[in-house]
């Protein structure tokens, strides 16, 4: 018997988006899905727009006041019913054929399964591989983008599911503490199932909050990161770059240096530190 999957879709003030992200859902060609839309406090007719689909029992809608897409995530989870998950942006769109390829697989041995993204500029396309990832996240061959992973429900109750206090990189840090899971197992499709359109910066990917949600993960698994000098360096000097993107540049001088200290071959960072220095 086919397993249930639970497709989570957030969503704020994208009446004008999200309709693409419901057909999307509704053209797949197995139908042992539900669709579960967590609107985080739209101000516009998201609502309204939604409503000619909730007459497929498939399909439920729930309002809640903004919490943040994290908080909506954790909704989502709350309210559903499968035995896996796929988060999907409520600008994005799944491919046909995504729910039967998964439901070809071994699910009994599987805690992930990863598939690859066409993503959408103005001017290309590219395609976005899972790609063996650091040692924070033990080295597995993964990718954590919404709409690029399908999770089996039971991990979100082992880790904790998704961290609120993060608005940004919050799915990556989900993965960090997943990857942490003794045996996990997990499966990587060679084939693309999901359209992910780059558009206009978005509020959480703003210099500030990224720089926020960077110092807080690295207070929170500062122990995690200490193991892995080549990662930590890396995230010392994003938080460089985007202080000094914000005309900080006390503070990513400060950081371009623990970056170099931290991981001496890292030439990027030493070259930041002797620009800084003849300023």
């Amino acid at each position: 018997m086919d397993r249930l999957f639970s497709i989570i879709i957030p969503t704020f003030n994208r009446s004008h988006l999200i309709l693409k992200s419901i057909e999307s859902v509704l053209a797949q060609t197995s139908k042992n899905w539900e669709l579960i839309i967590i609107d985080d406090g739209s101000t516009d007719n998201t609502g309204d727009a939604i409503q000619k689909y909730l007459a497929d029992k498939r399909i439920r809608y729930y309002f809640q006041e903004n919490r943040g897409v994290s908080a909506a995530r954790n909704k989502g989870l709350a309210e559903s019913n499968g035995d896996f998950v796929i988060f999907l942006d409520s600008d994005d769109l799944l491919l046909p054929g995504l729910i039967t390829k998964l439901n070809s697989l071994n699910l009994e041995n599987l805690d992930l399964i990863f598939w690859e993204v066409r993503k959408l500029y103005d001017d290309r396309t590219e395609v976005w591989k899972p790609s063996k990832l650091e040692k924070i996240y033990n080295n597995i061959t993964a990718s954590f983008l919404s709409g690029s992973a399908c999770y089996r429900k039971s991990l979100f109750e082992e880790t904790g599911g998704f961290d609120e206090k993060l608005h940004f990189g919050e799915n990556y840090e989900l993965g960090m503490r997943i990857a942490q899971i003794q045996e996990l197992k997990y499966k990587v499709v060679d084939d693309i199932f999901l359209i992910y359109e780059i558009k206009a910066i978005r509020e959480n990917s703003l210099p500030l909050n990224k720089i926020a949600a960077l110092k807080y993960l690295a207070k929170k698994h500062k122990y995690v990161y200490e193991q892995d000098p080549a990662s930590y360096s890396r995230l010392l000097y994003q938080l460089g770059y985007l202080s000094e993107k914000i005309n900080k540049n006390s503070e990513a001088r400060e950081y371009f240096y623990k970056a170099w200290k931290v991981r001496p071959v890292y030439l990027k960072a030493l070259i930041k530190v002797l620009q800084f220095k003849w300023l």
